[in-house]
């Protein structure tokens, strides 16, 4: 088997420092794990992908796996012209945000429906995002929803004196965490609440922020500075010890806030055992269970989101009871799994061409 992998956005390209380019190369890394033949083509200009494609067919391809790029339509021509699958990523609803935060926008309605309508598979991250493809000319029994996946080689529980956590947290203190790039969606002031909250009912309380953005301004005379560890960036083959140095991972987001989203934080921190406490938001009730191997709150209820932090400190076989269910729960989202679902779905296609 021998895939072209396709990222058309300039800005996700491979070892960029943001979530989109670590979903590209798990994925790469997935196929390869599964047998394939993986051909990485990172390329924006629709003639030079073309040209590519047609490079690469000479030497045999037998699956196009394209990460969703607005008004590229290349490698829909080329599939159908070559009768070759075409699977098609799709991690957020493109011509929505363009037309919400970039107005004036070109239409490239018609070529997002050329590309969705000549999808043999479509990867949706969410139910909001596979909604989203079929509106875009996707046939609605060839979208499935798979969330992000998690590797869980890197991703694993800690052990009993681990070195990072003796670094990050002072002993005897539970560790809230925070891992990935800042941004408005995340609500971190809400975040910082809850700490300030927790601080003054005197729990003993530690803030692990692992990432870029402007936490300061949130946490200013809310928590004080020796009850938070900064780690400005770690690369995210080396993150997974510290993720595991949390003891719960507070998700803040803004009620809001469009909800389309798959957060790779989620099933990093649940593979490492961390206890995830989630608003009640989206897809993020499919992804996990309400004292199973999660907590819910309801979303922007600071009270609540209290309450649940304190009962996981309060009972710590609680606490070890939802950590195993997390990871029991992160366990069957790998990557891998995912590369295993598109090869086994598009093996159809070749039965059906032979015929």
């Amino acid at each position: 088997m021998r895939i072209v992998c396709l990222n058309q956005d300039a800005g996700i390209g491979p070892g960029r420092k943001k979530g989109a380019a670590v979903h590209l190369a798990a994925m790469r890394d997935a196929f390869v794990v599964q047998g394939a033949e993986v051909v990485p083509l990172d390329e924006s200009d629709e003639k030079r992908v073309e040209a590519a494609l047609t490079a690469a067919r000479a030497r045999g391809v037998d699956l196009v796996y394209e990460r969703y790029a607005l008004g590229k339509s290349a490698a829909a021509r080329f599939t159908r012209a070559q009768g070759i699958p075409l699977v098609l990523e799709v991690n957020a609803p493109l011509a929505e945000e363009e037309a919400r935060y970039r107005a004036g926008a070109a239409d490239v309605s018609a070529s997002d429906r050329e590309l969705f309508s000549s999808a043999e598979l479509v990867i949706a991250v969410s139910s909001d995002v596979a909604r989203y493809a079929i509106e875009r000319g996707a046939l609605p029994e060839r979208v499935h929803v798979r969330p992000n996946g998690v590797d869980t080689r890197r991703f694993r529980p800690r052990v009993e004196g681990d070195a990072v956590r003796a670094k990050l947290v002072p002993a005897g203190r539970f560790a809230l965490g925070f891992h990935g790039r800042l941004r408005p969606w995340h609500g971190f002031e809400l975040f910082a609440r809850a700490a300030e909250r927790m601080l003054a009912a005197g729990e003993d309380i530690h803030l692990v922020l692992v990432g870029e953005g402007e936490f300061e301004p949130h946490l200013a005379r809310r928590v004080p500075a020796e009850r938070v560890t900064r780690i400005a960036w770690v690369e995210h083959a080396e993150i997974g010890p510290y993720v595991a140095s949390f003891d719960a991972l507070p998700l803040t987001y803004d009620p809001s806030a469009p909800c389309y989203f798959s957060p790779l934080k989620l099933a990093e921190a649940m593979a490492c055992g961390v206890v995830p406490v989630l608003p009640a938001l989206g897809d993020l009730v499919s992804a996990a269970t309400d004292e199973v191997d999660a907590l819910f709150y309801p979303a922007g209820d600071l009270e609540t989101l209290v309450a649940k932090l304190r009962g996981l400190i309060a009972d710590p076989a609680r606490r070890t009871r939802l950590s195993r269910g997390a990871i029991a729960n992160a366990q069957k989202k790998s990557w891998n799994e995912i590369a295993a679902f598109v090869l086994d779905s598009t093996s159809a296609h070749g039965r059906r061409a032979e015929r």
